[in-house]
């Protein structure tokens, strides 16, 4: 297969909106990349570039080392499966895989092997004589996807294939593409705005806001050392709870305390506002702000249920909503300060509108400053502060 490197690639459109800015990902040989971020974030974009389908405004684009900058899309050997899945609805299921294979003149015997081959890996030999219509959704991926295997091309590329599906269809495609993946041993760079695809799906995520690169890294250590706020909310799902707080120094011992707002809701005056020790190891990088306000940062899935609360220990308020998921709940509390959400075990029963106390786990806890928003106390190496207040166009 290939390796792609993008190198300080940016796109400017008419009116000077930048939509990509200074990207630079080193892609592996066999390896799946998933470029994730919201909508406006540049991820199509760039995608497209490598595709050969959006011009470079500057950089370099390097596929197995070649500078492909202006070289045609039909010449880079990469195939796009695209998210309308793009088939001709006047040819079958066989002539659509076969199509580009006829183009460039390949051998008829050459063209009904490759089909055949790619009709069985997807399991979609009893669909050939079929036209697009008379498919389902997940039928027509897996055709649109089976176009592009025909190809065996260095590079295979995703612009949110699975969209248009059902949540059900959505996770078995999502398995399906991953064990295509392992299969071909291919290099696959695929672009999501759903970051469970994300984690469960990929090799190496680059996360990106506004055209600018965020954090890019394997799924588990963006889930456990995110760079930034925006990494860390944006990955993990129900997102990551962020408190205001502020930092008091009590004896040798180090506290955060939330901040309480001027326009506080009537329903929260009744609480104490939480106040909670942090270990020895976050007092060190917390000491220097000392006075100072800092964002906490908890996962849902990182906080107990307590039957009381407890100086120091707990996060206290008041319950607005609960689902039961079967194997877990997820219990909404309004604090003084905004919203936690916890995933508790659905052994404790819960309720709308009662008093609940939290307890986070403070091994777990992330802390960052409120003007970069940078993370305090990284263990990696952080990138540039990201990218805020900008906006531009996917």
């Amino acid at each position: 297969m290939a390796t792609v490197q993008l190198k300080n690639i940016c796109k400017v459109y008419d009116g000077g909106v930048k939509a990509v800015d200074n990207v630079n990902i080193d892609i592996e040989d066999k390896e799946f990349v998933v470029l994730v971020g919201p909508s406006g974030c540049g991820k199509s974009t760039t995608l497209r570039m490598i595709a050969g389908l959006e011009d470079i405004t500057s950089g370099e684009l390097l596929i197995d080392g070649k500078l492909v900058n202006d070289v045609p899309p039909k010449d880079r050997d990469i195939a796009m499966v695209f998210q309308n899945y793009a088939l001709y609805p006047h040819m079958t299921v066989y002539d659509n895989m076969a199509f580009g294979l006829k183009i460039r003149k390949f051998a008829k015997e050459e063209i009904d092997r490759r089909v055949r081959a790619a009709a069985d890996i997807l399991e979609i030999t009893e669909l050939l004589d079929r036209k697009p219509k008379a498919l389902s959704g997940g039928q027509r991926q897996r055709v649109a996807v089976g176009r592009a295997i025909v190809r065996q091309p260095k590079v295979f590329l995703f612009d949110e294939p699975l969209s248009n599906l059902d949540a059900k269809l959505r996770v078995q495609m999502r398995a399906e593409i991953s064990a295509l993946h392992h299969r071909l041993q291919a290099t696959m760079i695929y672009v999501t705005h759903d970051q469970v695809e994300a984690l469960t799906m990929a090799d190496k995520i680059v996360v990106m806001k506004f055209g600018v690169i965020q954090q890019i890294g394997k799924p588990l250590e963006l889930y456990n050392e995110p760079q930034n706020k925006f990494v860390a909310g944006f990955i993990g799902s129900p997102p990551m709870n962020f408190l205001e707080t502020k930092v008091e120094a009590r004896g040798n011992d180090i506290y955060i305390v939330e901040v309480a707002p001027e326009n506080e809701k009537e329903e929260t005056k009744q609480f104490k506002p939480f106040d909670l020790k942090v270990l020895p190891e976050q007092a060190k990088f917390l000491k220097p702000y000392v006075g100072k306000e800092v964002i906490f940062g908890i996962r849902p899935e990182d906080v107990e249920f307590s039957k009381e609360a407890q100086e120091g220990v707990t996060i206290n308020g008041h319950t607005t909503v609960v689902e039961p998921l079967g194997s877990e709940t997820h219990v909404y509390v309004a604090t003084k300060n905004g919203q936690v959400i916890g995933k508790i075990d659905p052994k404790h029963t819960v309720t709308s509108g009662v008093r609940i106390a939290l307890v986070p786990d403070m091994t777990k806890a992330k802390f960052f400053d409120p003007d970069t928003e940078l993370v305090l106390g990284s263990k990696v190496p952080l990138m540039a502060p990201s990218a805020v207040g900008q906006k531009k166009e996917d």
